[in-house]
This record gives structure tokens, sequence and C-alpha cells, in this order.
């Protein structure tokens, strides 16, 4: 589905929770120019008012006691998107949220924070739970797949009993099997940054932070016995 933003919107709030005064105030200069379509509020002014939040961007490397709490109280009050907002690339990080890299333009970043704020539920009207949200990703990515490949797929996909969708579980298996990120996306031909959000996603089901603990992860779990060594090479 294409979001798009109608031109006469309010302009959505927008806070950065970040230790950097200058990344803080980068961002202020940076966004000056899209004020009619972004404004952006000092920490003080998102905690009086969380409930004008849109977007709360913040920077997850290197966070102070301060900060974290800041964060926590912002997630907990408002009704707002939480994104990361960093240079550490999105598999460098076991964030759950979106991620914005501070390489972007000023425009994109526009673009990508009202996405971000459409994006947002009002209030559901019913609850999707995990189990619901992992059938539908199963069975989107089995409809992206080759027949001959679907046919050749286990029943029972190694690593469902975390929630891991068998896109998710071919990942893993190869990163147990020693593939590089860029190997990874060759073989299932898929972009190096698809792959990343696999990842990304993979382990925060997993528990697991960093490849080696994703690769004894896989190890425990069965991936080693499961991966087709030819594939390996």
């Amino acid at each position: 589905m294409t979001l798009s933003i109608a031109p006469d919107a309010a302009p959505i709030t927008v806070a950065l929770v970040d230790d950097s005064d200058l990344s803080v105030a980068g961002l202020g200069v940076l966004l000056a120019p899209y004020s009619s379509r972004v404004r952006l509020v000092d920490t003080r002014t998102a905690l009086a008012h969380p409930e004008d939040l849109d977007v709360i961007l913040y920077e997850p490397v290197h966070q102070s006691s301060m900060s974290q709490a800041l964060l926590r109280d912002l997630t907990r009050t408002a009704q707002a998107r939480a994104a990361v907002f960093s240079w550490v690339q999105p598999a460098e990080l076991p964030a759950a949220n979106p991620h914005l890299c501070k390489t972007l333009t000023a425009s994109q970043l526009v673009v990508a924070m009202e996405k971000l704020a459409a994006e947002q539920p009002e209030m559901p009207d019913e609850v999707v739970d995990e189990t619901t949200m992992n059938a539908q990703a199963n069975a989107a990515e089995a409809a992206e797949e080759p027949a001959d490949l679907r046919s050749r797929r286990e029943p029972a996909a190694l690593g469902h009993e975390v929630g891991l969708t068998p896109r998710e579980a071919d990942i893993v298996a190869r990163i147990v099997a020693g593939l590089s990120n860029r190997e990874i996306s060759e073989e299932l031909v898929l972009s190096v940054n698809s792959v990343k959000t696999y990842i990304r996603s993979a382990y925060r089901k997993m528990g697991v932070d960093r490849r080696t603990q994703a690769v004894l992860w896989g190890l425990e779990h069965g991936f080693g016995e499961s991966h087709d060594p030819a594939l390996v090479g």
C-alpha cells in the first residue's frame, strides 16, 4: 500500500532523544526549511505534551542513563512512532524499531518521518497476535518464491518455536554456515539491505544481538544439521 501525504496536512511533531547537543542542533538546522511539514520540539516540550508527538527519533549508541529514562517515558506516554536515527547500520543494532540513517538528505528524512507518522495506528479495533502476524508473513514470503523452491521447503521450518519466518530461517541457516551478508544476498537474490532487515528481525526473535551469538543459537537449534553444504560452497 502506498501512503500519500496531503500537501495541506498539518506539520508532524518530532522529538529527538540524543545525548549529543550537536546532533540535536544539526537536525534543527536540517529541518528548518521544512517547517511547514515538520515541527521539531525539544525534549522538555515533548515531555510536557507527549500527546502532540507523531515521531520520536533516538540514537541508541552510547545512551546515557538520562536519555534512556527519557526515551522510556516518551514511548510510554506518547502515541507516536519511535525510530532509530543513527550513523550505525541496521544490522549492527538490536533495535526493533524502524531505522532512519543519518546519511539521509533533509527531504528524504522528512518524507520518511511523514510516512512513519501516517502509519501510526489510531486505535485498532482488533489486536493481531504474533502468531497471526507470523502466519501472514510466511504466506507472503511463500507467494514470492518460485514454485520449485516452495516444493522443496520443509513443512516445519527451523526456528518456528521462536516465530522465525521461512525467509528468516533461510538466512539464519546461511549465517550459521558462515556466509557473509553479501553472499546471502546473492544466493537468495535479495538486496543487502533486505538481508540486514531480515537479520535484525530474526535476531530480535532469537534474543541475540551479535553474529557469533546467532551462530551458537543456530547450532543449538539444529540449523547446522539442516543446511545443504552444497549451498555453502
